[in-house]
């Protein structure tokens, strides 16, 4: 009787610690500050790791770094990546923030026993990290122990510059886009007009959904999206712009209807000032909906010029 209560105790205790870590990592996201990283995972053959334009929420500049590793350890959101991390792997610390060199500590899971999918998540890691203003080099260790290779070398401090990718050329160039975002104390939109760097990373109206998400600049507007509203993807097909949010952007967009007509036609507005974009579908985690609120949105959105003030 006593072995069997002992039993109970310890399958309760368990639970406890399993629920405390999956509420941990479902309030990760939640922080004042964005930063629109790109996150390395495999490409559809699983022959290379490729970059995946992520928006990262964070509070402190070190949690940025934990905030990644976190995303990267979550895999892949776009349909044509896979994970590069193996599921289980946790992050134990990450140490050297505040001398731009990490050393970033994963559970004995990170190891697949394959010593070739062993060092594209290594790649992963530096590739994503990297990426941050302020941090030079990283080094990924497993319970503490740096990385032994077959052939008795060390896997040490790794640069961007030291990881050759097929997929690390990429265009940029500086683009001005036309945004709407509703007029303060009114029920219209204003046009206004936003200069930022694209690349051939993603398509020109996921940087436009982006910015609708960031606010506008006139003190005169105010946004048309929640800040920790979040976005899966953008695709565009036959001159249709399917724009595919996660379930957030009903819960944090809707509840008042003029408000609800002014989201909806500040997306649908702004993106349909690119030539190759007549009408808008909402999808929610890919899906087609009926109900944001007041406003069903199951269907096709053209342009509204009559809600422009």
């Amino acid at each position: 009787m006593k072995h069997r209560k002992l039993i109970v105790i310890a399958a309760a205790v368990m639970v406890l610690a399993a629920a405390a870590m999956i509420i941990t990592y479902c309030t990760r996201d939640y922080g004042k500050n964005s930063y629109d990283a790109s996150l390395y995972f495999y490409n559809e053959a699983s022959t290379t790791i490729e970059a995946e334009n992520r928006t990262v929420r964070y509070t402190t500049d070190e949690n940025l770094v934990e905030e990644i590793v976190w995303k990267l350890i979550s895999g892949p959101e776009v349909a044509k990546h896979k994970r590069v991390i193996p599921n289980g792997a946790r992050l134990l610390s990450v140490e050297g923030y505040d001398k731009g060199q990490l050393t970033v500590n994963f559970s004995r899971d990170f190891l697949s026993g394959d010593e070739n999918k062993d060092i594209q998540s290594v790649y992963s890691v530096v590739k994503s990290l990297c990426a941050v203003r302020g941090i030079a080099r990283v080094k990924v260790v497993v319970e503490g122990a740096e990385i032994v290779l077959g052939d008795g070398s060390i896997v040490g401090y790794l640069t961007d510059q030291d990881i050759n990718l097929s997929t690390d050329t990429v265009s940029s160039e500086m683009r001005d886009v036309t945004l709407y975002f509703p007029v303060k104390d009114g029920n219209t939109l204003a046009k206004e007009v936003h200069t930022i760097r694209v690349t051939d990373q993603q398509p020109v109206a996921q940087y436009i959904i982006n910015e609708l998400i960031k606010g506008p600049q006139n003190e005169n507007l105010i946004p048309s999206l929640s800040a920790d509203t979040t976005i899966h993807s953008v695709e565009i097909s036959n001159r249709i712009c399917f724009v595919n949010f996660k379930e957030n952007f009903i819960e944090k967009n809707s509840g008042v209807a003029e408000q609800e007509k002014l989201t909806v036609f500040s997306i649908v507005d702004s993106l349909t000032e690119l030539d190759n974009i007549d009408r808008v579908q909402f999808l929610i985690d890919g899906k087609r909906v009926d109900d944001f609120g007041n406003i069903n949105i199951s269907g096709f959105f053209g342009r509204d010029e009559n809600i422009i003030g």
